[in-house]
């Protein structure tokens, strides 16, 4: 018994160098894990309705510096071929993005999730999940940031699948 009070005497004694060391670790180490907005323009290359143009926004939330979980919602018009002809899609996607070590400019890869949900014409184009991973890059501006990606995506359908190719650029809020 008397071993164990003396252990517990010498405790405070370990702990607050400890204590001390984290505090001045912690703040010089610390992100900002706020969540982040961005908006974007964006062209896909679909093997099944050429080559489309659209817009998609995102909202991501950090896990730590390194990761962070992603939601995005993009809408892509294939209206090369004219009014009449053209396919509206709804492409949504759940993302995990792992950013890479960088300076002013950082690469990340992201994969996930997705669907491809065609709005005016489900005979005419494949719809249904996907599955995309992709690897774009981030640098930093005044008070926001460029991103720039490529994220291929698989379209799983009904009785095949195709492919599509998106590049996007757009600010981070």
């Amino acid at each position: 018994m008397k071993r164990f009070f003396r252990r517990v005497r010498l405790l405070p004694g370990a702990l607050l160098p400890t204590a001390v060391l984290l505090l001045f670790a912690n703040g010089a180490t610390a992100q900002d894990l706020a969540p982040r907005f961005g908006l974007g323009f964006n062209t896909v290359l679909s093997t099944e309705d050429g080559l489309g143009l659209g817009f998609r926004g995102r909202a991501s939330a950090p896990v730590n510096a390194d990761l962070s979980f992603a939601v995005d919602v993009g809408f892509v018009g294939f209206i090369l071929e004219g009014r009449d002809d053209a396919t509206y899609i709804f492409d949504p996607q759940v993302s995990a993005i792992v950013t890479l070590p960088g300076v002013t400019s950082a690469p990340y890869l992201l994969g996930g999730v997705g669907g491809y949900i065609p709005l005016n014409d489900r005979d005419r184009t494949n719809s249904g999940p996907t599955i995309h991973l992709g690897i774009g890059w981030v640098r930093a501006l005044s008070e926001t940031t460029l991103f720039y990606e490529v994220n291929p995506a698989l379209i799983i359908g009904e009785k095949n699948v195709q492919f599509a190719l998106p590049f996007r650029i757009g600010l981070i809020f």
